[in-house]
């Protein structure tokens, strides 16, 4: 019996393998067909939702700051309303429901009679607003209600020292973002969210409070926002803190 066995168990052997790189090869296949970001959704309310053929064939919620793929297609309901910037060209369109169209390279598509209302965001916009889903995956906000992770603030930071470079690009900045702030419809935070990005590459957690609460301000029923300005008061009361001296 154990030679019978030992045959089997050799003979299948072959079987096994060939499914094991059919599976590895159908999951790099899948990778490798994920579409490349395009754009962002930077404002979002109502009931949106969108689907890809690449990799999300089920519709599901969209979801403010989330990344726009290529090819993402959206429908909004009645009186719904999204968002997006494209980062290749820094074209902001509003979409009111309802309405339906399709993410390309640098611009949306519609499926539908509705166009939607655009504007080219300032030269260097693109630069801060981009970075906004790296920094929502580093808090552990990532989705409207998210609860926070607990423990992201894992181990002692010590505030930047900044040289005079560096200062000098964060004062110019600011100088955009109050031009942007200028030519900005009151609850549109692009001109946050474009600060925020470029603060969080300095680590500069204690102005970043200050731009948060200047969001909330503006959407103070922003839950992601509230998420984040939890984890960034997290982080820069360590940076206050007798320790990280």
């Amino acid at each position: 019996m154990k030679l019978f066995r030992t045959v089997i168990m050799l003979y299948n052997v072959p079987i096994f393998l060939a499914v094991l790189v059919g599976l590895v090869t159908v999951a790099m296949a899948q990778t490798q067909a994920l579409p490349p970001d395009v754009g962002l959704v930077s404002k979002l309310s109502g009931h949106v939702t969108y689907v890809n053929n690449c990799y999300q064939k089920s519709p599901a919620m969209a979801q403010a700051f989330m990344k726009i793929r290529l090819g993402d297609r959206f429908e909004l309901q009645a009186e719904a309303l999204v968002q997006l910037v494209y980062f290749l060209g820094g074209r902001q369109e509003t979409w009111k429901g309802p309405a339906v169209f399709t993410a390309d390279d640098s611009q949306s598509y519609p499926e539908t009679q509705v166009q939607p209302s655009v504007r080219i965001l300032p030269a260097g916009t693109v630069q801060g607003v981009r970075r906004i889903p790296v920094l929502l995956q580093r808090s552990g906000v990532s989705r409207p209600g998210a609860t926070l992770i607990r423990g992201g603030v894992d181990k002692p930071t010590t505030a930047i020292v900044l040289t005079q470079q560096e200062k000098a690009e964060i004062a110019a900045a600011k100088e955009t973002y109050r031009s942007l702030r200028n030519q900005t419809d009151p609850g549109d935070i692009t001109p946050e969210l474009y600060l925020l990005g470029i603060l969080t590459d300095y680590e500069q957690y204690s102005e970043m409070e200050g731009v948060i609460e200047e969001a909330l301000r503006r959407q103070p029923n922003n839950d992601i926002l509230k998420g984040l300005r939890e984890w960034v008061h997290a982080r820069s009361s360590q940076d206050r803190s007798p320790s990280s001296k």
